[in-house]
């Protein structure tokens, strides 16, 4: 196998989805030279536009400079990546990927609960969206959910678009990565599998920081899927998902289907949580400032 650069003891990309644990990766690896989330806006508006056809590999690369060419990190944990792990296998025959992931369930309702906090706290702040924030959000959801909207109803539409995009999602990473260069992960799993993931880095156990396994847990959750369930979540759900979370999660995929057989959901209130998270985000915005809406 072609040597990983002289300047780096080994090279790894993490190309899970956005809340899939990219920060307890990049945590567990914290006594390597290693970045997280670095420059994504850049990368994923570039990523896009490649996919779209509007770069050339070459021309994404002149686009994002010099920050995926030469590679500065050892462990690069960044969840844009997934956007163009295509060109990162080819042109780095060396590197090993970890592909991080988590049933959609969760996911989903872990996705959504970001935006909601961010778009309060941009509020509190008083911070406009950018074009790239519409363009990273439009790409999740097939544009329709709606930035300046808070409502119940903004959130019903977008889980069709999010479950698509999450089995789409799944099944190209499957297809494109090489096992021998690559991990799948469950997020919940990452504390009981540092002995698999520091041997594909080439580094020793004990160097990672299984202390930091599991960083960045959100104190609020609104379980979408039973608070929106209907005829078009379960479409989605049984078109695109079902497959695939029957293989990779069989006790969540037995545990909604046993909630849609008619076990009744814990009561949700969507305005008792809307006003939860606008207090969350009150409390973060006064503590951290602006840095929260970013």
């Amino acid at each position: 196998m072609t040597p990983h650069p002289p300047w780096l003891r080994f090279q790894a990309y993490v190309v899970g989805l956005a809340k899939t644990g990219s920060t307890s990766m990049a945590t567990i690896f914290g006594r390597y030279r290693t970045g997280h989330e670095w420059q994504l806006h850049e990368l994923t508006v570039a990523g896009l536009a490649r996919r779209r056809g509007d770069l050339s590999d070459e021309a994404f690369l002149r686009t994002t400079g010099r920050r995926l060419d030469p590679p500065a990190l050892e462990l690069d944990s960044t969840t844009s990546h997934r956007l163009y792990v295509d060109l990162l296998l080819r042109k780095y025959p060396h590197a090993v990927f970890f592909h991080t992931i988590r049933d959609v369930r969760s996911w989903a309702t872990s996705v959504l609960d970001m935006v909601l906090l961010r778009k309060m706290a941009r509020r509190l702040v008083g911070m406009p969206f950018t074009d790239a924030n519409r363009e990273i959000v439009a790409s999740w959801t097939e544009g329709t959910y709606v930035l300046e909207r808070e409502d119940d109803a903004n959130e019903r539409v977008a889980l069709p678009p999010l479950m698509r995009a999450w089995a789409a999602h799944m099944r190209e990473m499957a297809a494109l990565l090489p096992p021998e260069r690559s991990l799948v992960v469950r997020t919940r799993e990452i504390p009981d599998r540092l002995p698999e993931i520091a041997r594909l880095a080439g580094v020793p156990a004990s160097t990672l920081r299984a202390d930091l396994a599991h960083v960045n847990r959100s104190p609020l959750k609104l379980d979408r899927f039973a608070l929106f369930d209907g005829d078009a979540l379960r479409e989605a759900y049984d078109t695109h998902c079902a497959e695939l979370m029957a293989e990779l999660f069989p006790a969540e995929h037995a545990a909604w289907v046993s909630l849609r057989k008619g076990a009744a959901p814990p009561p949700l209130d969507w305005a008792s949580y809307h006003a939860a998270v606008e207090e969350l985000a009150t409390r973060m915005v006064a503590l951290h400032g602006e840095r929260v809406a970013r």
